[in-house]
């Protein structure tokens, strides 16, 4: 038996439950995407878009994805594979891709452990919350076959999810009968992350400059509204920390930082945050200043530096000036 999980802690905590423990160290919730990923060229592709978000050293993503395939591709067809996996973007789009993986790999024997809550703990983030009893309870009384309807419904996903077209997405959750029971708001929450014609800012950016509003705020504490606000998104700070970044690039920064934010080889939080004279423009709903920013970013197979997706609230559309 083989136990996928999406974090060290998770893993640490199930180590006494039969077979091995895999922790799969990737991120499908940004970055360039495409359907098959496993490319050299993607895998490349990848590696350096994140060492110049993150600075993770691009030699070691790839030495991690080729030593997380080949561990893949060692593994008996027969054997069984537990896949530990919450509600939100980050493991949800993990499930899609593993999934997907899995089955072209003709893995017959899936199940998974995937909550969206647990009683007693609120909010509730996921698995990495829980004690390793409650943990091993889930496993003996939670772990569920994964059906063949499940995994047709994760490879439709993933080719919605890593399309250049995003209405994909919209078609597929309109059409969706929700056999994975939480990737449909998990996608829903994804599509909040394409930017608002009405400010040129995601909803995430939206909530950073309404939170900085005037004042002066740690990353830290900015980071831990975040995902109190958004506990469907499972957003790492890393993630986050790229994210400000890329709001403080260009000829008009909205945000401004008093020392650099975390990364990779420096993840320690202490810079503070606050609006620059354009984020204030922007908490004013004028937009203009915006729209002349260039965004290096990538959701799902949308690059935002090529194509301007943006969305009006209710659909998704390319802007034209």
């Amino acid at each position: 038996m083989i136990h996928i999980v999406n974090g060290d802690v998770v893993g640490s905590k199930i180590g006494n439950l039969p077979g091995e423990i895999l922790v799969w160290r990737e991120m499908y919730d940004f970055g360039p995407l495409s359907a098959d990923i496993t490319e050299e060229k993607w895998i490349q592709r990848r590696a350096r878009f994140f060492e110049k978000k993150l600075a993770i050293p691009a030699a070691l993503f790839i030495r991690n994805c080729e030593h997380q395939n080949r561990y893949l591709d060692e593994i008996p067809r027969d054997k069984e594979i537990v896949l530990w996996f919450e509600h939100d973007r980050y493991d949800q789009t993990m499930l899609m891709y593993l999934l997907n993986v899995l089955s072209k790999m003709e893995f017959n024997n899936l199940s998974m452990v995937t909550i969206n809550e647990y009683e007693g703990i609120e909010p509730f983030y996921g698995l990495g919350q829980l004690s390793s009893q409650k943990l091993e309870e889930l496993y003996y009384l939670k772990r569920q076959p994964i059906s063949d309807e499940q995994i047709d419904e994760a490879i439709s996903g993933w080719s919605a999810y890593t399309s250049e077209n995003p209405t994909e997405i919209e078609k597929w959750m309109a059409s969706s009968q929700e056999k994975l029971p939480f990737l449909k708001k998990a996608l829903q929450s994804h599509l909040s992350y394409f930017p608002s014609i009405h400010t040129g800012l995601n909803e995430v950016e939206t909530l950073v400059v309404n939170y900085l509003d005037k004042n002066t705020c740690s990353f830290e504490d900015l980071f831990q509204s975040l995902t109190y606000h958004r506990t469907n998104d499972g957003i790492s700070d890393l993630y986050f920390a790229a994210m400000l970044n890329e709001m403080m690039n260009g000829a008009y920064p909205l945000l401004e930082s008093d020392y650099p934010l975390p990364n990779y080889l420096n993840p320690t939080p202490i810079s503070k945050l606050k609006l620059t004279s354009y984020g204030l423009v922007i908490l004013g709903k004028q937009k203009g200043l915006f729209e002349r920013m260039e965004r290096d970013w990538w959701v799902g197979g949308v690059y935002l530096k090529e194509d301007n997706w943006v969305s009006d609230g209710h659909k998704l559309f390319i802007y034209a000036d």
